[in-house]
C-alpha cells in the first residue's frame, strides 16, 4: 500500500520536526523551497503547495503563473545536521490533470516509468566530489593527496556529513580524500535514479550548512582551480529485466553491457550540455586531470569516458565519467538512462575497448571545446527531439543566455585555461 502524505506528516510531527521545507527543482536543479510550520504543512501534504511558477526559471509565464505542487511522500529527509527540526520534503508540479514537463523532476519520473514499460529497470549511483574551501576566490585549505589522512581542518567537516547520511534518510556511504589537495569524494547510495537525485540535492545543502559551521565552504564547481583535478559527479549504471542485472558477469563484459555501452557512447556529445552543463565544465574536461576528453570506453580505465569497474574481474554496472556535480542530476539521469536503453533495445555494437591511456588517442571523437559547441550539438540532437519539447526550449535558452554572458566579457580560446572571477560568482556557491 502506497504511502500517503497525512501518515508522513503525522510521523513527522510525532518525532518533534517543527518545520517543513516543500522542495521544488528548478530548471538548473537546484532546491526551491516553501518553508511552513510543521502544523500549517498538514493541508499541504493533503491537497500539495500553491506557488508563483513565474518566479521561477524557465516554469511557466506570468500569466498561468499559479501551479501547485502535489506532495511526494516517499522522499523526505531530515535535517538532523541542524538538530532534526526541519524536514525536507520532495514535490512533483501538476499541469492541469497531469504533471508539468517543465519539472525536471517529472520529467526523470516519466522517462524511467517509460524504460520499466518496456521492460527495463535503469538503477543509478554517484560518486560527487568536491572542494571545501575559503572565500571567493576560493582558497584551498589542506594539502594532502589521494587516500591520505585529512588534517583535523577538514576531516572534521567529513565526518560530520557522513554522520548524517544515514540520520537524513540519504542511506549509507563511504568517503575520502581525492587527489586535488581540499578535495573529497562522497558516495551517493545505488537506487531509484529519482531517489538518487533528491539525495544529491540534501547532500549539497548538508555539506553547504556543515562545512559554515567551521567557517569554510564547498564547492561543487566542476573547475575551481586550473592545473590540478577538477570534481566530477561519477555516474554508475546498470539495466535490470524481470529481476536480472544485465551488465553481471565475471571477467568479460556481457553482451547487454556492451550494447549499452554504445548508446551511452553514441549521445555522449550530444547530451553533454545536459550531464556537463556549466561554462566551467568544459575547463574540467582537459586531459591528464582524470576527466575525459575522449569518447571511448575500456575495462578500468579511468581515462576513458565509460569505465568498467573490474575489480578482481567481477563487472556489474559501468560508469558514466564524464558529468560533473553541476549537473541537474535529474535530466542528466533522464539522458542517460534513455542512451543505455537504446543501446540495449538495438543491440547496438560498441567500438573496441581502450587499453591505453585516452588522453593520448588520436582520430576519436572528442567532447565538444565549450559549453555553446555542446549546446548546438544537443539542440538537433535524437535525444533532444525524445525530451518534452517546452522543457528544451527552456533549458537551451537559458543555457545560451549563460554562454552569451560569458562569451561577450571573455574569449574562450583565451581563458579556456584560467579560472575567472565571472566563474566564481556564478557557481562557486551555487551549483
Amino acid at each position: 500500500m502506497p504511502v500517503e502524505g497525512i501518515d508522513v506528516w503525522r510521523v513527522l510531527k510525532g518525532a518533534g520536526v517543527k518545520y517543513v521545507n516543500f522542495v521544488i527543482v528548478d530548471i538548473f536543479g537546484r532546491p526551491r523551497v516553501d518553508v511552513m510550520s510543521i502544523d500549517a504543512a498538514k493541508d499541504a501534504f493533503i491537497d500539495g503547495i500553491a506557488y508563483d511558477g513565474s518566479s521561477i526559471p524557465a516554469y511557466t509565464t506570468v500569466n498561468r503563473s499559479d501551479l501547485v505542487a502535489e506532495v511526494d511522500p516517499s522522499s523526505v529527509y531530515v535535517e538532523t545536521w541542524n538538530g532534526g527540526k526541519t524536514a525536507f520534503v520532495f514535490t512533483n508540479t501538476l499541469e492541469g490533470s497531469g504533471y508539468s514537463m517543465l519539472d525536471p523532476r517529472n520529467v526523470l519520473r516519466k522517462t524511467l516509468e517509460d524504460l520499466r514499460a518496456r521492460g527495463y529497470d535503469v538503477k543509478t549511483g554517484v560518486e560527487v566530489e568536491y572542494f571545501i574551501v575559503r572565500g571567493n576566490p576560493p582558497e584551498l585549505v589542506d594539502t594532502v593527496g589521494y587516500f591520505d589522512v585529512p588534517p583535523q581542518t577538514t576531516r572534521k567537516v567529513v565526518e560530520e556529513i557522513m554522520d548524517n547520511f544515514v540520520a537524513a534518510g540519504i542511506g549509507e556511504t563511504k568517503a575520502h580524500h581525492e587527489v586535488a589537495p581540499s578535495q573529497f569524494e562522497v558516495n551517493i547510495p545505488y537506487g531509484d535514479p529519482v531517489k538518487v537525485a533528491d539525495s544529491i540535492l540534501v547532500f549539497k545543502m548538508m555539506a553547504r550548512s556543515i562545512a559554515a559551521k567551521y567557517g569554510y565552504g564547498v564547492t561543487f564547481m566542476p573547475k575551481p582551480f586550473w592545473g590540478i583535478n577538477g570534481s566530477g559527479a561519477h555516474t554508475h549504471i546498470s539495466v535490470w529485466k524481470d529481476g536480472r542485472n544485465l551488465f553481471a558477469s565475471y571477467k568479460e563484459p556481457t553482451e547487454e553491457l556492451k550494447y549499452a555501452v554504445a548508446g551511452l557512447l553514441e549521445n555522449a556529445i550530444s547530451i553533454s550540455a545536459v550531464v556537463a552543463p556549466t561554462v566551467n565544465s568544459y575547463k574540467r574536461l582537459v586531459p591528464h586531470h582524470e576527466a575525459p576528453t575522449r569518447v571511448v570506453w575500456g575495462l578500468g580505465n579511468r581515462s576513458a569516458m565509460v569505465r568498467v569497474p573490474y575489480y578482481g574481474g567481477k563487472i556489474n554496472r559501468i560508469e558514466y565519467r564524464h558529468p560533473d556535480p553541476s549537473m541537474n542530476p535529474y535530466l542528466a539521469f533522464a539522458v542517460i538512462a534513455m542512451s543505455v536503453v537504446d543501446g540495449i533495445s538495438a543491440r547496438k555494437t560498441p567500438p573496441q575497448p581502450v587499453a591505453d591511456v585516452a588522453y593520448e588517442l588520436e582520430g576519436v571523437k572528442e567532447t565538444p571545446k565549450h559549453l555553446g559547441e555542446a549546446l548546438k550539438y544537443f539542440t538537433g540532437s535524437n535525444i533532444a527531439g525524445r525530451l518534452p519539447s517546452q522543457l528544451v526550449k527552456a533549458y537551451v535558452k537559458v543555457k545560451e543566455a549563460e554562454w552569451e554572458s560569458y562569451s561577450t566579457k571573455y574569449s574562450w580560446e583565451k581563458t579556456w585555461n584560467t579560472i575567472t572571477d565571472w566563474e566564481y560568482q556564478q557557481y562557486l556557491y551555487t551549483v
